[in-house]
């Protein structure tokens, strides 16, 4: 079970720096909203941390994921981010809320639950837009 873990989170890291390309640059910092499958709650926290420091600072990282019928949501933001007035916790309540679940943290990390995954590509644009809005003139 303990391999199976350590596969998992491996696949997310890898997954995960892929992503490093598709970062969005912004005049205050890089930004990666994006969906990731079939990675667990805990490796996409892995997977968001690690692709955070991949970028440096100034950036923001929110992730999604689902499987089992649940919804994950992560966002990691630099000091930087943090410091520009953006908070992970309110960034993925607002995300989490339209999925049909709650979720929160502090201001530079913060993961959330769900339960409908249809809604993911919405929730990704409402963290998105917290984002753009923020790290833009």
């Amino acid at each position: 079970q303990q391999e199976a873990a350590k596969l998992k989170a491996e696949l997310a890291l890898v997954k995960c720096q892929a992503l490093s390309s598709s970062a969005e640059t912004l005049p205050r910092g890089q930004i990666v909203v994006q969906s990731v499958e079939g990675i667990d709650a805990k490796s996409l926290q892995a997977a968001a941390e690690q692709l955070l420091s991949s970028l440096g600072d100034p950036s923001a990282v929110v992730l999604a994921s689902h499987g089992g019928g649940k919804v994950a949501l992560v966002a990691a933001f630099s000091p930087q981010v943090v410091k520009e007035g953006l908070s992970a916790g309110k960034v993925i309540g607002a995300a989490a809320k339209i999925c049909g679940g709650g979720g929160g943290g502090r201001p530079n990390f913060a993961q959330a639950g769900g339960k409908d995954a249809a809604k993911i590509p919405e929730a990704l644009e409402c963290a998105r837009e917290q984002l753009v809005k923020g790290l833009s003139d």
